[in-house]
């Protein structure tokens, strides 16, 4: 009976069946990414956002795949909004940081950029 236990635990390991999350119903994060280097600061401060929405399945199903997105959540959007708002300036000191909110089949992912102008 043991042998038989442990046999069928070993195939459904080798199988790929994976337990799914318990679920997440609610969840607003931000993780701060920087960088500041030795540079002259400049004159003001300058932001771009750049997001990301989509529609989905909830987290605890399958992952949370998703059905539908639209928007661009990069880098580049970001920076370049930042630098529309400083025309003919340099941008220096870029710190960039990502906050995230998932409410149940809704997703937002969005990249903010802060920078000096100079």
């Amino acid at each position: 009976m043991k042998a038989s236990i442990v046999c069928a635990m070993f195939l459904a390991g080798c199988a790929g069946i994976r337990p799914q999350p318990f679920g997440v119903v609610f969840e607003d994060s931000s993780a701060p990414l920087e960088y500041r280097a030795d540079q002259d600061s400049g004159q003001r401060e300058v932001t771009g956002q750049a997001c990301r929405n989509a529609i989905g399945l909830p987290l605890f199903l399958y992952g949370g795949t998703d059905l539908a997105g639209w928007g661009e959540a990069g880098y580049r959007e970001a920076v370049a909004e930042a630098q529309a708002k400083a025309p003919g300036a340099a941008l220096s000191d870029v710190r960039a940081d990502l906050r995230f909110l998932n409410i149940l089949i809704f997703r937002r992912e969005c990249l903010m950029v802060t920078a000096a102008a100079r």
